[in-house]
């Protein structure tokens, strides 16, 4: 019984010791307009964002309440000098479009949600350009 318990144990200290192991680094910057992520609308503030598995991010504030998730895709290798994060920008209505993550050395998309779609849809905003709006960031 006590090589059976032994041996459970060390398996969890090789599945969890990775998560020990991993730093918490993530792309810093402070985003003084609102805006939305996978539907969830955030407020201006200092934020911080990281990949918390393949392919899924998360933006969350420095105080750590408020936070969204969504699936990324990346679209340029090899592109990413500069952290920055990139937003689309209807009117009065910002939406991240994508995250220049310069420790992946790529450029990730976030894909358009639904408040977004329809909002490009809608009459309201036919006549309104897009604009892109960048704010750089610190990897930290």
């Amino acid at each position: 019984m006590k090589v059976v318990t032994g041996l459970i144990a060390l398996v969890l200290i090789c599945v969890a010791a990775p998560c020990w192991a991993q730093p918490s680094v993530g792309i810093f910057t402070t985003i003084p307009f609102e805006f939305a992520v996978n539907d969830r609308t955030l407020p201006a503030g200092e934020y911080a964002t990281r990949e918390i598995v393949a392919g899924v991010y998360e933006m969350v504030n420095t105080n750590g309440d408020l936070r969204a998730f969504s699936f990324v895709d990346p679209v340029d290798v090899n592109q990413a000098q500069q952290a920055k994060l990139v937003f689309r920008k209807y009117g009065d209505k910002y939406f991240l479009a994508e995250v220049w993550n310069p420790l992946r050395m790529a450029v990730l998309a976030f894909p358009k949600c639904r408040k977004e779609r329809e909002l490009v849809t809608s009459r309201l905003v036919s006549a309104i350009r897009v604009d892109r709006v960048v704010i750089l960031a610190q990897v930290r």
